[in-house]
């Protein structure tokens, strides 16, 4: 009963060390996925202009400089409601409170993020296109990492 017992023992062992390995590759594997460039637009429930103006302009630069990165997946525009319970996590690890805008380079396990808020609340109500530009110029180091 005792060398039955043992036998159980190993064998439970060796299924939970199965499972485990099994899990740590398919961490890895999840590490490895494709680098992206993620263009983030936090905002709240109830926006004022500006915040609407940064979210119309960023989503036509983006679609007109870069369809090809947009196409192959390697460029990606998002939109985060801060007030809402599903996005909390996402906005603490970006300390988003209400609008704020992100470019945000992940490559392998790696993870950097630009700060662009100050500069879209500067520029983004203005026609001179200097928001564009600096938008697309960040954009451009991002995928340069890749």
């Amino acid at each position: 009963m005792k060398y039955l017992s043992n036998l159980f023992a190993i064998t439970l062992l060796f299924g939970f060390s199965a499972c485990n390995s099994n899990a740590q590759t398919n961490s890895e594997a999840n590490t490895q996925k494709a680098a992206v460039v993620e263009v983030i637009d936090f905002h709240n429930t109830h926006r004022c202009m500006t915040c609407q103006t940064i979210e119309d302009k960023t989503k036509a630069a983006l679609q007109e400089k870069f369809p090809e990165a947009i196409a192959e997946g390697k460029l990606v525009f998002k939109t985060v409601n801060v007030d809402l319970e599903e996005n909390y996590d996402i906005a603490a690890d970006f300390e988003a409170a209400g609008t704020a805008l992100f470019v945000h380079t992940r490559k392998n396990a790696t993870s950097q993020k630009t700060d662009l808020t100050n500069f879209a609340f500067m520029n983004a109500t203005s026609d001179n296109g200097k928001f564009e530009t600096g938008l697309i110029e960040e954009v451009e180091k991002a995928l340069q990492k890749l």
